[in-house]
């Protein structure tokens, strides 16, 4: 299996159009993951490159997807947290064939659905990157590790976003 930032880059660097929708609830320990990727990614250091729109999408994702239709990405990236029975802050992409829309999720809409609906709608590429949680213990702080996966993330998708 392919390392994750190994593809994320590749898929990055021969997009036009990059859009990074980062999911999360910041109430609820890990599963602020992807929210806080998506913050930071926004907060610099400088400004993104034209090709790229990041979308700090909180728990309601599919209430974004017109911002993101009207950027018209080839390339969509939903960063969010995944319990894949992995360590704590693993980071690894998700195959949304292999998940079923029915999953529990912390979402109200799963992601799988909404993959599904960026791809067919938007004639976009996707790509769900998934972080191990340690815990979505409402009020607990993000955990060490995923603190450290969001780190890594932003670094992976600001060196592919910045590639000539």
């Amino acid at each position: 299996m392919r390392s994750w930032s190994r593809v994320l880059r590749r898929e990055i660097r021969r997009s036009l159009r990059v859009a990074v929708v980062g999911v999360g609830n910041v109430a609820r320990g890990d599963d602020a993951a992807g929210a806080l990727a998506a913050r930071d990614l926004l907060a610099g250091p400088g400004p993104l490159p034209a090709k790229a729109l990041v979308v700090a999408a909180a728990d309601v994702p599919e209430n974004f997807t017109g911002v993101v239709r009207a950027f018209a990405p080839d390339l969509a990236v939903i960063v969010d947290s995944a319990a894949a029975g992995r360590p704590p802050g693993a980071g690894f992409l998700l195959d949304p064939a292999e998940v079923a829309d029915e999953d529990v999720s912390t979402h109200r809409m799963p992601l799988t659905r909404l993959a599904r609906y960026i791809r067919e709608t938007m004639d976009c590429r996707v790509l769900i990157l998934g972080i191990e949680p340690s815990s979505f213990e409402e009020g607990a702080p993000v955990s060490p590790a995923v603190g450290r996966a969001v780190r890594r993330i932003i670094a992976v998708i600001r060196s592919a976003l910045d590639a000539r």
